[in-house]
């Protein structure tokens, strides 16, 4: 009988601890998930890591001392993953306090110095204050403005690009054409590139492009690409947004040394409307007029 108490008094002791480490209380698994599901929260808003270091850390003593069995120590480091994660908290709820006004002046501030942007200027920071908007919808504030700093950032470059853009509207819209002649060293044979944009001053675009002549010693070119759609502005880039476009012909006709004769391939015709910006192209204002030759 007495053997029977001395045990039941030395396993009390072993039974409590169990049961907080593995039941209700202290470093249980349902407590140390929900922490980890607060951290995952903070880090997801965008807390630093400098606040979260200190909890990962105690969050990996906790799972080190329940895996040596050293429940003790298991249940001290719960309560420091408590008092850190309340702590990262606090810090979160303080500093949002002063986020918020700071957001939401920047984002005003910035919105006035969009109003002087235009074409894909405006395109840019629109783009970025959208995202803005969308963190501040999910309370993400640090997201927030480090996404405004961003565009803050950008916004000098912005506003010269919308310059440069300026001045080159007043003469871009017009036809410009670039003839280009090829012939061989020997003078056997020559080719004809011709290309003719037309810029509008709505912002329509229209191209023809078309290569007739050989172009090496066994192969020729005959074809003709028709398209249209639109163009803006990047600074001094033009960028232009093709919508559709047609081939009236095709021809590649190249010259079979075997049967020492030429075999023309005429590949199909077509007409068709482009969805994937698949035939879009960019250049810059400086490269058109030292190519092309503008006429009214």
């Amino acid at each position: 009988m007495k053997l029977l108490k001395h045990s039941l008094v030395f396993l009390l002791p072993v039974i409590g601890v169990s049961a907080l480490v593995s039941g209700c209380g202290g470093a249980s698994d349902k407590k140390i998930s929900e922490i980890e599901g607060r951290i995952k929260a903070l880090e997801t808003k965008g807390v630093p890591d400098s606040v979260l270091s200190g909890i990962k850390v105690y969050t990996y003593n906790v799972a080190t001392a329940k895996k040596a069995g050293n429940m003790s120590t298991a249940i001290a480091y719960t309560d420091s993953m408590l008092k850190g994660i309340k702590i990262a908290e606090d810090w979160y709820t303080n500093t949002m306090a002063s986020y918020k006004p700071a957001v939401e002046s920047l984002r005003n501030s910035l919105a006035a110095k969009k109003g002087d942007l235009s074409g894909l200027q405006l395109r840019v920071a629109d783009s970025m204050l959208t995202i803005v908007d969308s963190f501040v919808k999910m309370d993400w504030l640090i997201q927030a403005k480090g996404k405004l700093c961003d565009l803050d950032t950008m916004m000098t470059d912005l506003q010269k690009c919308e310059k440069a853009a300026a001045q080159i509207k007043k003469v871009l819209p017009g036809t410009w054409t670039d003839i280009h002649k090829v012939k061989s060293e020997d003078g056997k044979y020559s080719s004809t590139e011709k290309r003719i944009y037309k810029f509008g001053a709505d912002g329509s675009y229209s191209g023809v492009e078309e290569m007739k002549g050989q172009t090496m010693e066994y192969f020729k070119e005959d074809w003709q690409f028709i398209s249209s759609g639109t163009y803006d502005l990047k600074g001094d880039t033009i960028k232009i947004y093709v919508t559709k476009e047609k081939c009236p012909h095709q021809v590649y006709t190249q010259f079979n040394i075997k049967e020492k004769r030429w075999i023309e391939q005429k590949k199909p015709t077509y007409d068709s409307t482009i969805t994937n910006h698949a035939k879009d192209k960019f250049m810059t204002f400086k490269d058109l007029k030292e190519i092309f030759k503008k006429s009214k």
